[in-house]
């Protein structure tokens, strides 16, 4: 009597749904053909009291099918094949559906509420929300440098920005004049991005983003802390403060 299988046929097993015994009870199906309950107790080793629900569950679940011979009712394991279109099913099902859940789980994400996030994991976290929400435009009110407090600029740049473009995420960004600001403007037509020039020497120890109903704000490192209020009607007054701000800047001064 052979009941020991490799792992890789567990495992597959157990991916389309069914616990230890549901495993033992196909596979001894598979191996005996069609078999009565007490052919499949003696090889499985189970009870049958055991083993009915056991099919039961599995004849609805398109694993078994049920047959008859001189009275005597068979159980017939679906081949690996019917396993597999019945898995192509579920997940076609499933990619149909996929569209409206993704709806109610962004319902729920624009429910108000805060989340703080703290160092530089946090701020990595908070990155993954933005580029994940989306958005496919943010506003940023910056210094620029600020937020290398939290990360090295190649992660910026190979895992932050290069994933922004991936996604094809634009931004406008209003950043005080600086020589170091000139250096991250001149970036923006190759990274998807445009700015417009606060008056040098504008104080912004803080980063504030707005994004998809959001408003993060990172602070410096000494308070090392980021916030993210989920409120539709406070992103809107942001954007719109943005915006007039936007709207009288340029890309070399600003005028009021």
């Amino acid at each position: 009597m052979r009941m020991h299988y490799s792992p890789d046929v567990m495992a597959g097993l157990r991916a389309f749904g069914l616990d230890e015994k549901d495993v033992k009870v196909y596979l001894a199906g598979l191996e005996l053909g069609p078999s009565s309950v007490l052919e499949l107790s003696r090889r499985t080793q189970l009870a049958r009291t055991t083993l009915y629900p056991i099919l039961e569950r599995l004849e609805r679940q398109g694993v078994f099918r049920v047959g008859l011979e001189k009275k005597t009712t068979l159980y017939i394991a679906e081949p690996p094949a019917v396993l597999q279109r019945l898995l192509d099913e579920r997940e076609g099902a499933f990619a149909k559906a996929f569209p409206l859940l993704e709806g109610l789980r962004a319902t729920a994400d624009d429910a108000p509420g805060v989340t703080i996030y703290e160092g530089s994991d946090g701020f990595k976290r908070l990155w993954k929300q933005l580029l994940r929400s989306g958005v496919k435009e943010y506003r940023l009110i910056t210094t620029g440098v600020g937020l290398l407090d939290y990360v090295k600029e190649p992660y910026l740049i190979k895992q932050v920005i290069a994933e922004r473009l991936e996604r094809g995420i634009k931004s406008k960004q209003l950043i005080p004049m600086s020589r170091d600001a000139k250096k991250i403007v001149e970036k923006d037509p190759s990274e998807l991005r445009e700015s417009r020039f606060l008056p040098a020497g504008t104080t912004l120890p803080a980063t504030v983003i707005i994004f998809a109903g959001n408003i993060a704000f990172i602070t410096t490192r000494k308070e090392n802390t980021m916030i993210v209020l989920t409120s539709g009607d406070i992103a809107l007054t942001y954007a719109t403060l943005f915006d007039l701000i936007w709207d009288k800047a340029n890309q070399n001064h600003i005028e009021f």
